[in-house]
């Protein structure tokens, strides 16, 4: 089972979005998936269940009175499950905070978890502890982000995060990459921004462009491509999952 927690702690960046495409795109190849949504604003969540409905989330889970394979819940195509979230979760962060056990609840819960593939987590645009949960659990972080000066101000607090877990918690965790969102690629400060994102990370090859087809998407609540798989967003995102299977591979 591989783990991908989908990282970075600006909003705005991606993140949903490609945990939502990478997670569809994975159980379109047939792969068993989960998509975990550590973000209390819910919106993995709200594209295939109502975050006000659902009975168990993982606010459930951080204050132990659910087990992670009593949340999840089939999702799409019968081979993505989600774990839901919900404003809940938002209320568990001081209780959960000052646990000893805090940063473990999302590993510990998935060890239960066998027959998945992939477990892709929807992180919060925060360095709050889900995301420490996340990076925790996760054998690789995927970091979204747009050639954009404010995205890069963010990268440094992201990678001490990281090193910090990686140095005491979680020595296997690496980063798998960044992924450019929202590319708008003729204009001057993408040139002059990406040369230097390459000194950070390894950026994909493949990169998602500026259009209406992801927000379009959304309203529809469906992945891009079933949305529209002609478009160019589509076929930038198929790619991209290729990049990233056969990066695993090596």
């Amino acid at each position: 089972m591989i783990t991908i927690a989908v990282a970075n702690q600006k909003g705005g960046e991606g993140k949903t979005t490609t945990s939502l495409n990478l997670a569809m795109g994975l159980a379109r190849r047939n792969l068993k998936t989960l998509l975990i949504d550590m973000d209390p604003q819910a919106n993995s969540t709200g594209i295939f269940l109502n975050p006000e409905t659902v009975e168990k989330d993982l606010a459930h889970l951080f204050q132990n009175s659910a087990n992670l394979k009593d949340i999840i819940t089939p999702a799409y195509n019968n081979h993505l499950w989600v774990a839901p979230s919900s404003m809940r979760l938002a209320e568990m962060e001081t209780v959960s905070v000052n646990s000893v056990e805090a940063p473990y609840i999302l590993r510990d819960s998935l060890s239960g978890l066998k027959d998945f593939d992939f477990v892709i987590i929807d992180c919060p645009p925060s360095l709050s502890i889900f995301t420490v949960n996340s990076l925790v659990a996760a054998n690789y972080v995927l970091i979204p982000l747009q050639a954009e000066k404010f995205s890069m101000d963010g990268i440094m607090g992201l990678q001490q995060t990281i090193s910090s877990i990686k140095k005491r918690i979680n020595p296997d965790l690496e980063i798998l990459g960044a992924l450019i969102t929202q590319l708008k690629p003729q204009t001057l400060l993408t040139k002059t921004i990406l040369p230097v994102l390459t000194k950070y990370f390894r950026i994909f090859e493949h990169t998602i462009s500026d259009g209406v087809a992801i927000g379009e998407s959304h309203l529809a609540k469906k992945s891009v491509y079933d949305y529209n798989r002609t478009s160019r967003q589509s076929q930038e995102y198929e790619g991209f999952i290729e990049e990233v299977l056969n990066e695993l591979k090596k």
